[in-house]
């Protein structure tokens, strides 16, 4: 049975955890990545991935709602069966794996190339894996201290991005809307699966999230909000450099670098920019977490410190080891791994709404 020690997630949490973390993921390479695929309408491609996360999301409260006071291991466990269980634990511990490849090497590519003027080494990004190990050998309420403070700073460097490059911002560029067709928009969507389906951690924090009346009309709003933020950035990130979107490689600091303040007192945009990277550096270790969650249960490990270290270290040795074949890398997690990402974080989220077991209602909940 949980672990009662971990019941310090509640529902407010889980709205801040969102808008902390979600947006700050997806506005380092992704921009210009799915601008490549779907140029104009890159923005459809996201809004698409945004409701696709959403209906996830939809689906692990569902659950969360008729299982109540379990975990996700349990709840399997009750339906399908332990091995079953342990399988699908096991594929969600590769998949975490795969999901955090992406995000970790473009923020590491964006630091090297954009904040050191000397040659970096090896150990330059090591401090963000001893911060990720950290981190991911905690408990769960951790995530949520943290999402208490960050999320300020992911709204204030997005708003603060958005003022800065409105006046540049020619949102006609993505008129009219649909041009590219159907094909290049899921192509955009598709490519993007693995920065996208954050709607999946959800499923790891049932167990911990203490029941409270309305959560739904909390945490689906909340997590809109954070998903909206992602497509408008990619709204303004096209209509600032139009045709030129798919080679601006650090939409982070390009989308403002143009602004008229930003001219006038100089790379005022650092400030949103700095703001993004703090909360970045931790949304870049949930992937980790997760994947260090699904072992110990895996595994029914009671310390966490040595599986968080070793999964990191890992990690670290696959990205220093993919290094020289990144474009090889990128093309196989935009491509072929696609529809894995597209199996664990849309399909079969959808088939717990199916699950039969022991159900754990309460009257007035909401």
């Amino acid at each position: 049975m949980l672990d009662r020690q971990y019941d310090k997630f509640n529902v407010r949490n889980v709205c801040l955890f969102a808008i902390a973390f979600v947006p700050v993921s997806k506005i380092f390479l992704l921009p210009s990545i799915m601008a490549h695929y779907a140029f104009s309408d890159m923005w459809i491609s996201a809004l698409c991935n945004v409701l696709l996360d959403m209906l996830t999301l939809f689906c692990a409260v569902s659950l969360w709602k008729r299982y109540r006071g379990k975990d996700f291991y349990d709840i399997l466990s009750e339906s399908l069966g332990t091995p079953a269980a342990k399988i699908v634990y096991a594929l969600y511990f590769f998949y975490f794996i795969l999901k955090a490849y992406s995000p970790i090497t473009e923020q590491k590519i964006y630091v090297e190339r954009t904040l050191y003027e000397s040659t970096t080494t090896v150990l330059t990004f090591l401090p963000f894996f001893v911060l990720s190990a950290y981190i991911a050998s905690k408990k769960i309420f951790v995530l949520g201290r943290l999402a208490d403070i960050m999320f300020m700073f992911t709204v204030a460097g997005m708003l603060l991005l958005f003022v800065l490059a409105f006046s540049n911002t020619d949102f006609a560029a993505v008129l009219p809307i649909g041009v590219n067709g159907a094909q290049k928009i899921a192509k955009g969507a598709f490519a993007s699966f693995s920065w996208f389906s954050d709607g999946i951690y959800f499923f790891f924090l049932m167990g911990r999230v203490i029941p409270e009346k309305k959560a739904y009309v909390r945490i689906l709003p909340c997590f809109a909000f954070a998903g909206l933020l992602v497509v408008f950035f990619m709204l303004m990130f096209y209509g600032a450099f139009s045709v030129l979107a798919p080679r601006q490689e650090f939409a982070l600091t390009e989308i403002a670098k143009y602004s008229v303040s930003v001219n006038n007192i100089g790379r005022f945009d650092y400030v949103a920019v700095f703001f993004l990277l703090f909360t970045g550096a931790v949304s870049m270790t949930l992937p980790l977490y997760f994947a260090t969650e699904c072992f110990v249960r895996f595994f029914h490990l009671k310390n966490k410190l040595w599986t968080a270290v070793a999964i990191n270290a890992v990690m670290f040795a696959i990205i220093y080891l993919l290094a020289p074949f990144i474009d090889t890398a990128m093309r196989l997690v935009t491509g072929y791994f696609g529809w894995f990402f597209l199996l664990m974080g849309y399909v079969l989220p959808i088939f717990t709404l199916f699950l039969r077991g022991e159900k754990h209602e309460e009257k007035n909940e909401s």
